[in-house]
């Protein structure tokens, strides 16, 4: 049985969310190990699937933030602390203070800003130092720790390896909003709408459109594949997560 699904930017990232907890090693990290979920807006939703809390106004769990046409900094009042999350439960500790004790079967969880049809992703740092990625990436690298990426597929571009380096010859003069760098993440593993499908599901997914209007602009259609059974499952699921309210700056 094939089906068509379109699920508009809010409703990808939960379904986003519920494919990142589902993963093994999330599930593992669970029980036994250390979780980081770093700030952004689709990390809001994962801190909310995996802690099963509610966060209210989620920008207040980013620092970046594209709104109103422009890069720009999160202007929330009810900010989030980003979650570390030990054995299922949130610490009373910030990111930074336990990012030097991560060892192998921790994990951290950081959105992006771009994907290609490569898996390569990367994430817009206004910070000059690197932000949240660049404090943390060597200590994954070095020490063998997941990092894991929830990012829709409306931030799908043609070559991240051609965007950073473009980026990267030399600085931004003049930005409309915030300037910005751009940071690749090498070696993630990327979850999108397919990626959470796949992993909750016993299919086959196709992204085959993209876009909308009147709340559905960064929407996507996807065609879904398998036994009659599952199929069904997926619709009714999808169904459930239908009219996610849509993130707006408060």
């Amino acid at each position: 049985m094939k089906a068509l699904i379109t699920l508009t930017s809010s409703e990808s990232k939960r379904l986003i969310a519920r494919g990142v907890t589902a993963l093994p090693s999330v599930q593992n990290a669970l029980e036994r190990h250390t979780i980081i979920v770093a700030g952004g807006t689709s990390n809001a939703f994962v801190a909310e699937e995996l802690l099963g809390i509610h966060i209210e106004d989620k920008t207040g769990y980013t620092v970046g933030i594209v709104t109103k046409g422009e890069l720009g900094v999160s202007q929330s009042s009810k900010r989030t602390a980003p979650y570390v999350i030990e054995r299922g439960k949130a610490l009373n500790i910030s990111w930074k203070e336990y990012l030097p004790k991560l060892q192998v079967g921790d994990i951290f969880i950081k959105g992006g800003s771009a994907v290609d049809n490569t898996g390569l992703t990367a994430v817009m740092v206004s910070d000059s130092t690197g932000g949240t990625i660049g404090a943390a990436q060597g200590i994954l690298y070095a020490r063998g720790i997941e990092l894991i990426v929830p990012i829709g597929l409306e931030k799908m571009i043609p070559d991240v390896r051609v965007a950073v380096d473009f980026m990267t010859k030399s600085p931004i003069d003049e930005a409309i909003g915030h300037k910005v760098g751009l940071v690749p993440m090498v070696g993630a593993t990327v979850v999108t709408e397919l990626a959470a499908l796949e992993t909750l599901y016993d299919v086959e997914v196709r992204c085959i459109a993209a876009g909308g209007v009147d709340g559905s602009e960064g929407a996507v259609t996807l065609a879904v594949e398998g036994i009659e059974e599952e199929v069904q499952r997926v619709i009714r699921d999808i169904q459930s997560i239908k009219g996610e309210p849509q993130i707006s700056v408060q």
